[in-house]
This record gives C-alpha cells, structure tokens and sequence, in this order.
C-alpha cells in the first residue's frame, strides 16, 4: 500500500488514518499482517507516519528445530523529508540529536508495505525458541557442546585465598 504526499496534502488536517492487512514479501506469514497507521504533515516538508503493526509469523525454534508459531508486535514511528536536505547525502539524515528522517528523494509517495515489512523483520529477536523453557530435543542436544571450559583456565582453580586456609 502507498500514500500519495498529494493527497495527504490535500487532506483534511494534512493527516490521513490507515487500517489495512498486507502481506510483504521475505516474510513466512501465518495470515496477513495487521497495521494501523496515521500519516501526518508536520511542516518544513516532514511527513510523520505512526501507529503500530502485528502479524504471525512461521518460525523454527533455535532450540528444538520445532516449527511454531510466533507473533511479532511493533510500534511505528518513522520521519520522512520532502526535500532532499543534502545534495551531496541520500539516504536516513540525522537533523538534531536522536531526530531521524528517510530522505524521500524526490518521491511523491510512502510506501507503507515497505514500512511494514521493515517494521516487523526488526522485530524479530535474533533467538526464536517456541517456549521459554525449551532445553532442545535429546537428538540434537548430543552433538551440542554443552560444557565450554578452556583448558589454560584449569591453573585457576589451583588458587588458595584466605577463606581456603
């Protein structure tokens, strides 16, 4: 889905509301993902889309190689400039401390699918495991490596304190 910056200009408020289910591609989705959006002028040639977006992802558990059922919640706030800010620059420009905008470079619309997509894959932890409690599966545990002692470290437990004395 795209938002059109003319019609967001010629909006009521500068502001229009999205609610809509897409599926972005790169993702394994149970059923479509869910956002709710708000995209807004905020002057100076900023646009502002906020909002959240969820969706249930197919995922593999990095512990039992089991496949479930993940669900993945994110909130939105990402900051667009009109204009290019600098010639010289294309891309994300920091304008103040912790104060982002994605330099549209000369587009005339925001693409919200894209957002999305972007929203949720960095959503995702790096470790997916189906229950926080999950220890693996016997099979694949045995090849694991469990006890990860290096063996220059022995000499340490030759060490006397006063306690030992």
């Amino acid at each position: 889905m795209k938002v059109s910056l003319e019609d967001l200009k010629q909006s009521k408020e500068g502001l229009l509301k999205f609610d809509f289910e897409d599926t972005p591609e790169g993702i394994d989705l149970v059923r479509p993902a869910k956002a709710s959006l708000v995209v807004k002028m905020i002057g100076g040639g900023f646009v502002n889309v906020s909002g959240a977006v969820e969706a249930e992802i197919n995922a593999v558990c990095d512990n039992c190689l089991k496949n479930f059922v993940y669900k993945v919640e994110s909130d939105v706030d990402e900051t667009y400039v009109e204009k290019t800010l600098y010639d010289e620059y294309k891309g994300e420009v920091e304008i103040k401390d912790n104060f982002f905008a994605e330099d549209l470079n000369g587009a005339d619309e925001i693409d919200l699918t894209d957002l999305m997509y972007q929203s949720l894959i960095l959503s995702i932890p790096n470790k997916l495991v189906c229950d926080i409690n999950c220890n693996g599966d016997e099979e694949i545990n045995k090849y694991i490596k469990r006890e990860l002692q290096d063996p220059r470290l022995e000499v340490f437990k030759t060490i006397k304190t006063e306690k030992d004395n």
